[in-house]
């Protein structure tokens, strides 16, 4: 069983039961495993659980390499000469916006 504990703005964290271990998950990305939301065997009696709200996924705060490597996620090829995060940071917007329309 694998149950989310934890979200940041860097992802979420998810602990997995029968490993012993935290799983970690990138913001922007799903799961790759099934995810048990709140399990009766990990609450007290009498407890609920409010569940885990969607992150905001933002590229604010990304590194160039970080960028990159979403970029190359996403399909977007990111031109050699762009070199500051904020420039890769607006290419990489400029492409999601054409790709939705």
């Amino acid at each position: 069983m694998k149950v989310p504990i934890r979200t940041t703005a860097n992802g979420t964290e998810y602990w997995d039961s029968e490993a012993k271990k935290v799983l970690f998950v990138p913001a922007g990305m799903r799961p790759s495993f099934e995810v048990t939301e709140s399990p009766k065997t990990m609450l007290h009696k009498g407890e609920t659980v409010k569940p885990l709200e969607e992150p905001v996924f933002s590229l604010e705060g990304m590194t160039a390499t970080q960028l990159r490597e979403y970029a190359e996620e996403n399909n977007i090829e990111v031109p050699g000469n762009l070199k500051k995060p904020d420039t890769i940071r607006e290419y990489i917007e400029e492409q999601l916006a054409v790709d939705e329309d």
